[in-house]
């Protein structure tokens, strides 16, 4: 199966317009582009910014490298690969 496309960072910037700029972090990598978590609060907190994050990522087709995105967004410290969403 041939690799997954780079998702351009412009585009995932774009999805992610509505949230506020302090709360995410979007990085480019070889190949893709990562989104990380950077607010400070509690774990609900960072729990429903995932979920927010997620979401708008999905209203243009586009999800994080991971089984459970919102799980791993709200436990994880570092960026999660953002890739095409399938189905």
């Amino acid at each position: 199966m041939p690799p997954e496309p780079a998702i351009p960072v412009e585009l995932v910037q774009h999805a992610l317009r509505a949230m506020r700029a302090g709360t995410f972090r979007v990085d480019t990598i070889p190949g893709g582009v990562t989104v990380s978590l950077v607010m400070a609060v509690s774990p609900a907190g960072r729990r429903n910014a995932a979920e927010r994050l997620t979401r708008s990522l999905a209203e243009y087709n586009l999800t994080l490298d991971a089984p459970d995105p919102i799980t791993a967004l709200t436990d994880s410290p570092t960026g999660l690969r953002v890739i095409p969403a399938h189905g």
